[in-house]
């Protein structure tokens, strides 16, 4: 009975550890912006298992700066300032605003063909080899 409660803990304590480890924090550098996908999504200023409901409610198309992304829910920041959980489901990254830039196509011009350079026949390569003369003193 007592082994069957110290394995029920610890098989909590990890469950438990293994969820805390299940989130992805950003920096004020790395910060995904959002964009809300759905008409209306719930925003909670301390999470969304607080008691009084949401705090607010964004509309689609309200841009978001992720700070940490766990199962569920990420932690956002808001235009105005304000920290709180929006549901991930809810949410889909920024589109591109940004032209594409247009490619460079390199042209290759008679002036930059390199030009051919003579190499050594295999002729010329063993007759060198076969007239050089042994080192004296020197055994193979």
């Amino acid at each position: 009975m007592r082994l069957h409660l110290v394995i029920s803990i610890l098989s909590l304590a990890t469950i438990l550890l293994l969820a805390a480890c299940s989130s992805i924090e950003y920096n004020s550098t790395n910060s995904p912006k959002m964009v809300v996908s759905v008409d209306h999504t719930p925003f909670y200023h301390n999470g969304p298992l607080q008691g009084n409901g949401p705090d607010l409610s964004l509309a689609k198309g309200d841009e978001v700066e992720v700070l940490r992304k766990e199962i569920g829910y990420s932690f956002v920041r808001i235009n105005d300032g304000q920290n709180g959980y929006v549901a991930n489901d809810d949410l889909k990254p920024v589109a591109s605003s940004q032209s594409p830039q247009p490619s460079i196509d390199p042209q290759v011009t008679p002036s930059s063909t390199p030009k051919p350079v003579a190499s050594p026949t295999a002729a010329s390569t063993s007759k060198a080899t076969t007239n050089t003369p042994a080192t004296p003193g020197f055994r193979y």
